[in-house]
């Protein structure tokens, strides 16, 4: 049946000898309609019909399942002994209606896909193609999915010349299924045919779905214009219509456009779908943080023309004013973009300073409790202390903390790195005592801040003890901080806590090349501790044994050992002091 692939099956070819007696010129020819020879294109999904199933259609009809079960029983029990189908179901010619073709289709999986396909040019022989509607959706829904185009078109040819009538339902899914494929010219000949050939006006299902193939699934870019006059066609275009359209535009850059179709559903009081206006603010967000990208540069004037990367300079903000109306107009809708989408859009916001415009999005966010409303409070408590907007962020933090959001660490960093720029100490120590109450555990970056601070404002004591904490950690201090932090010390001779600091700190670099593996790293900075006098604790010394001992050279460490435990054995206080 259906063409060569089916008779590869050793299925019937039927159908196809009877198209090919037919008088009728063939479907989907390259030639059938010239004025679309160099269209272009667009995308979008086709909700309309993407849960329509031919197999949930309900039969008018009850009827026995006597001769249903008895002609599956015989076809199923030919596979073992061929037998030729026309004496296997003789009795059966009398009594074969659509109901019991498509009860018979229906047991495809007991029946396999070749006796399936074979029954059915059977059937279609004896009942001269005049099945129901719900037989021939079957069978065109049957073909498309196990990929049978060829024979799924002279299906539709056979069921024409027979005088059948193909439904809008069977012209959508066979749209769907081509799409799917990438056979988009096939597609979109058989739309065009359905009124001329078929006699068939389409419904909003068929323009839906056609649209889908248009906008969503080709991505050449060719067939945009098509879409876009196959719209303007609809007389009464819905809310998957215009949101087809809108992602295809959207696709292709036609953002001005897209934003003019946006605002004609505005006006036709529709409301678009979740993912049209996800991908209308996505791509208006990306659009918007291009504009303060770096640019590729062609330059002419040479002899040699060559390509330079310019940055450009002050943020622009002309593409993000659509995406917060957009935000604003769908809100008032009741609907709201994806999480993803909402954060996206708080994060331009914020590089572009618009805060106002942030914070309006976030009380929003809040309101409808979004679980993305952790993630849009941290975005602009960074920019707020990126823009040393202090009252504003400590505001912000003190309702970030009223409502239990607990702040990650880099919020936490932010505000510490502000208030320490603007010389506010205290209350960059307050900050630092709740993020230990809130069990936030500060990194380098922490510590780093508090001792520059503390150490530009000349108090060594805080800032000693905050580098020796921050060394406790493991973290290794920036050697600026170092530096200034032993500067001070030294100013205000104490000497023996700028001996101890060092010591502190060249066991830890110890350590770390030790857990790091870099014995020669290791094995120099030793030495060089043995020549200073430093002695490392017990830890570091078992370590410093241990990563040479995984490497077979255990030896080499146990002799630098002996050799300082000879030169300079180490007191217990000295020992208790250096941990």
């Amino acid at each position: 049946m259906f063409c060569s692939r089916a008779r590869q099956h050793g299925t019937l070819s039927l159908l196809s000898n009877l198209f090919k007696k037919s008088s009728k010129p063939s479907l989907f020819s390259s030639n059938s309609n010239p004025n679309i020879s160099n269209p272009k294109t667009t995308t979008k999904r086709p909700t309309s019909l993407a849960t329509l199933n031919p197999q949930e259609t309900s039969l008018t009809v009850s009827i026995t399942s006597s001769p249903v079960a008895s002609i599956c029983s015989l076809l199923s029990n030919s596979v073992k002994e061929p037998v030729k189908i026309e004496s296997l179901l003789e009795d059966y010619k009398g009594m074969l209606n659509s109901d019991i073709v498509l009860q018979v289709l229906m047991n495809y999986k007991q029946l396999g896909r070749v006796k399936t396909l074979e029954f059915f040019s059977w059937a279609g022989m004896q009942m001269g193609f005049k099945f129901d509607d719900c037989v021939i959706e079957y069978m065109v829904d049957f073909l498309g999915r196990r990929k049978l185009f060829d024979d799924m078109k002279c299906f539709l040819m056979t069921v024409l010349f027979h005088n059948g009538r193909v439904t809008c339902r069977a012209f959508s899914i066979c749209i769907r299924f081509l799409g799917r494929q990438g056979r988009f010219r096939e597609a979109l000949c058989l739309f065009q045919e359905m009124e001329t050939k078929f006699n068939c006006r389409p419904d909003n299902f068929v323009y839906n779905n056609m649209l889908y193939v248009l906008c969503k699934k080709d991505t050449s870019g060719e067939l945009i214009d098509v879409a876009l006059s196959i719209f303007r066609g609809i007389e009464s275009p819905d809310t998957y219509s215009y949101s087809n359209v809108l992602v295809g535009l959207c696709k292709f850059g036609r953002f001005e456009t897209a934003i003019e179709f946006f605002q004609e559903m505005g006006r036709a009081r529709l409301v678009p779908t979740r993912s049209a206006v996800n991908f209308l603010m996505r791509e208006l967000c990306m659009l918007s943080a291009k504009e303060g990208a770096v640019n590729e540069v062609r330059v002419h004037s040479s002899r040699k023309p060559y390509t330079i990367l310019v940055p450009n300079v002050g943020p622009k903000s002309g593409v993000i004013r659509p995406a917060v109306g957009v935000f604003w107009a769908v809100c008032d809708l009741g609907l709201l973009p994806s999480t993803f989408v909402i954060i996206q859009l708080i994060t331009e916001l914020c590089r572009l300073g618009k805060m106002t415009e942030a914070f309006e999005i976030l009380k929003v966010v809040e309101e409808r409790k979004l679980n993305c409303v952790a993630e849009g409070y941290s975005i602009v408590m960074r920019a707020l202390c990126e823009y040393r907007l202090v009252e504003e962020a400590s505001h912000l933090f003190g309702r970030m903390l009223s409502l239990e959001l607990k702040p990650k660490l880099v919020v936490y960093n932010s505000i510490i790195c502000m208030l320490c720029k603007v010389g506010r100490l205290d209350d960059a120590q307050r900050v630092f005592q709740i993020m230990s109450k809130k069990r936030c555990l500060p990194d380098s970056v922490t510590y780093t801040a508090l001792v520059h601070a503390y150490g530009e404002a000349r108090n060594w004591e805080v800032a000693y003890d905050l580098l020796m904490e921050m060394l406790g950690l493991g973290w290794i201090p920036h050697f600026h901080a170092y530096t200034l932090v032993d500067k001070l010390l030294r100013e205000h001779e104490r000497i023996d806590l700028s001996n101890k600091l060092e010591r502190k700190l060249e066991s830890q670099i110890l350590h770390k090349h030790c857990k790091a593996g870099q014995l020669e790293a290791a094995y120099e900075k030793l030495r060089s501790m043995f020549e200073k006098g430093f002695y490392p604790p017990m830890y570091v010394r078992d370590a410093f044994e241990h990563a040479f001992q995984k490497y077979g050279k255990l030896e080499i460490a146990r002799e630098l050992l002996q050799n300082m435990d000879k030169t300079c054995e180490p007191s217990k206080t000295e020992i208790r002091s250096s941990r």
